[in-house]
């Protein structure tokens, strides 16, 4: 690929221009140390010249380490420009680099997003053959001939059928014996008379019944077997029979109520 070539002479490049700045940087820390050394000797040699026999030799040397430090000094400005620019143009390398990157991704996303197209359009046909040759099997199929998986397919529905009929005629059955148990016991209550030890209760409760909150005397009747439950509520009113109903137990009150309506219709048509 073409960018990868620039990219690696780029790289070069950068690296060239970061070793010249190091070069430059490690020259000018050489120049500022031995200026600072020679600023030390000048500094030194003024403390000894009132105390010398011979000052003129302390003077000269002084002038000459002095002029060392003008020519180091103006060697340190020149290199301190060429390191400014030596920054500069190891910026501008990384800039390129950098956008050569950018290029470089971007051309690798397009790649990828060709494949990507290419991929779907191939997947994309694949499914349209597919298709295709499904809508040719169905249109060439003759029509009064059925296929192995449609034959398994109708067994498997009529099996079905033939369950869910199963069911229903169980559930049917199982209805139909709990109607039969329940209208024998009705039949049993009512052919049951009341004894006279249940009798002389009933006439007792009636009187307590009679004169007691409906709550109380759903509580009550709640203890008492349903014959005589539904007796006592026989000879009550009909509205106060029905608040007392109400507030009983509803299972309790559901066994009473049967057999005060098969008593009320066996005395309609006596």
């Amino acid at each position: 690929m073409r960018v990868n070539r620039i990219l690696r002479v780029k790289d070069l490049e950068e690296k060239e221009k970061a070793r010249e700045l190091f070069e430059i940087r490690r020259e000018i820390e050489r120049i500022e140390l031995e200026i600072s050394k020679i600023e030390t000797e000048i500094s030194s040699i003024n403390a000894e010249i009132p105390y010398s026999s011979q000052p003129e030799r302390l003077i000269h040397k002084q002038r000459a380490l002095v002029s060392k430090v003008q020519e180091l000094r103006q060697k340190l400005e020149t290199l301190k420009k060429a390191e400014a620019l030596s920054e500069d143009k190891l910026k501008d390398a990384k800039r390129e680099t950098k956008a050569l990157e950018i290029y470089k991704d971007k051309l690798l996303y397009t790649e990828y997003q060709r494949a990507i197209k290419k991929e779907f359009i191939e997947q994309n046909f694949i499914y349209m053959i597919k298709k295709f040759l499904a809508v040719l099997l169905l249109v060439f199929i003759p029509a009064f001939s059925q296929s192995a998986l449609q034959k398994k397919m109708m067994e498997e529905e009529n099996k079905e059928k033939e369950s869910r009929l199963e069911v229903m005629l169980k559930d049917i059955d199982e209805r139909l014996k709990r109607l039969v148990e329940e209208r024998k016991k009705l039949e049993a209550l009512r052919a049951k008379p009341l004894t006279e030890e249940q009798q002389e209760k009933v006439k007792k409760l009636i009187k307590v019944i009679s004169k007691t909150p409906s709550d109380e005397a759903g509580a009550i009747l709640n203890n008492l077997e349903p014959e005589v439950a539904a007796e006592i509520l026989l000879s009550l009113k009909e509205r106060q029979a029905g608040q007392i109903l109400a507030a009983m137990n509803p299972d309790k009150a559901a066994e009473v109520a049967k057999i005060v309506m098969k008593r009320k219709k066996d005395g309609k048509k006596e």
